[in-house]
């Protein structure tokens, strides 16, 4: 995948090899990672670094929990990526709306059933949950052609990643593989332009709250945003 512009940071990603994070943002890093060469090898790089320190240690023998660390990261290394790919296409599932389908990623191939019913919300926007352990709330977004979502900003963290198409806003533009953090500090209003559509999977630990025209009197409800 190439023209990815937003990424993870290292914090985030040794996190990430260090089995730091919950299970929702893990899902969010893994799916980067399929789309990403660029980040698969930091994570390369920092699970080596990892392996090195725990093999030149001299302390007590490994626990099990480390033992099944460094096995996972030695096969890790041992598998070639096209490999790791190849193995997973015969069970291949997808996601459909507007009659379109989708890949799904990797990471949730075999958890369709997590996967809810698509819901829409304003600006001819549509929403599928995904159930996953914790506070943060976790959806594939589909934003049909020349759709948009009002301007906003944010209770908590988002992380947006862009799984097909794309979308703007007042910063940049939107494509596949991009990961994309938002924080309170940040204020936009996604859209899509008249001839693309784009499929995100967003991952939210607060609801949005809206901040220009009549799209204020939904902040009363913006719970609804946040489920």
């Amino acid at each position: 995948m190439t023209d990815i512009r937003f990424h993870p940071t290292d914090d985030t990603l040794a996190c990430y090899t260090a089995g730091d994070l919950d299970s929702a943002s893990s899902i969010m890093l893994s799916a980067h990672l399929e789309m990403c060469s660029h980040c698969r090898a930091r994570v390369d790089t920092l699970e080596n670094t990892q392996a090195q320190q725990l093999a030149l240690t001299p302390s007590e023998p490994l626990s099990d929990e480390l033992n099944n660390l460094l096995g996972t990261i030695l096969c890790h290394q041992e598998m070639p990526q096209e490999e790791a790919h190849d193995s997973d296409k015969a069970t291949e599932a997808h996601i459909e709306v507007n009659s379109k389908t989708f890949r799904l990623p990797r990471v949730l191939q075999r958890h369709e059933d997590q996967i809810g019913p698509w819901s829409r919300l304003p600006g001819n926007i549509k929403r599928a949950n995904v159930s996953t352990s914790g506070h943060s709330k976790m959806n594939f977004i589909y934003m049909d052609c020349n759709s948009s979502l009002p301007q906003h900003t944010h209770q908590g963290q988002e992380i947006t990643l862009v799984l097909a198409g794309e979308f703007i806003d007042e910063h940049a533009t939107y494509k596949p593989g991009d990961f994309i953090i938002q924080t309170p500090k940040h204020q936009h209003s996604p859209k899509t332009r008249e001839d693309q559509d784009c499929l995100c999977l967003t991952l939210l630990d607060a609801p949005l709250h809206f901040t220009s025209g009549l799209a204020t009197l939904l902040n009363p409800f913006s719970q609804l945003f946040f489920r």
